[in-house]
């Protein structure tokens, strides 16, 4: 898949609103901010990207194959 900067915008985009919608979400005062905690929000970023880009492909795939059978 060739590299493209809208993407990298997007998926960074949404891992951190999905960080910061959480730590507000729960109120988390910032004096409670621990090592365990900004773990959790980076794996929580993580695992969002990372459904965001599986999706992504899935569409791709699922594209791909709609428009091979419109051509055939």
């Amino acid at each position: 898949m060739p590299y493209n900067p809208s993407l990298s915008l997007a998926t960074t985009a949404s891992g951190m609103l999905g960080g910061v919608s959480r730590a507000v979400t729960e109120q988390v005062p910032l004096s409670s901010i621990t090592l365990s905690s900004v773990i959790d929000v980076i794996v929580y970023a993580v695992v969002s990207a990372s459904v965001g880009y599986c999706v992504k492909m899935a569409l791709d795939i699922t594209r791909k194959k709609i428009f091979k059978n419109k051509t055939q």
